[in-house]
């Protein structure tokens, strides 16, 4: 019943739901694959996996573009 980012196996096992995001930077969206497994979910919990995925998109981007940086 609460999102979480990045999943390890026991609690992708265990999930309602599961939702992998591929993102690319500046918020575009380049796919978006949903499944309800354990019960179904409506959009407003799609739209609040989605901002996680952002903000955990975001927070990767930052950490490349650091460890890129001369």
């Amino acid at each position: 019943g609460t999102p979480v980012l990045d999943l390890d196996y026991v609690e992708d096992s265990r999930a309602d739901a599961d939702a992998n995001f591929v993102l690319i930077e500046g918020g575009r969206i380049a796919e978006v694959q949903a499944t309800a497994e354990g019960a179904t979910y409506d959009e407003e919990v799609l739209l609040r996996l989605l901002r996680l995925a952002q903000i955990g998109c975001a927070k990767v981007f930052r950490a490349q573009e650091a460890a890129t940086r001369p």
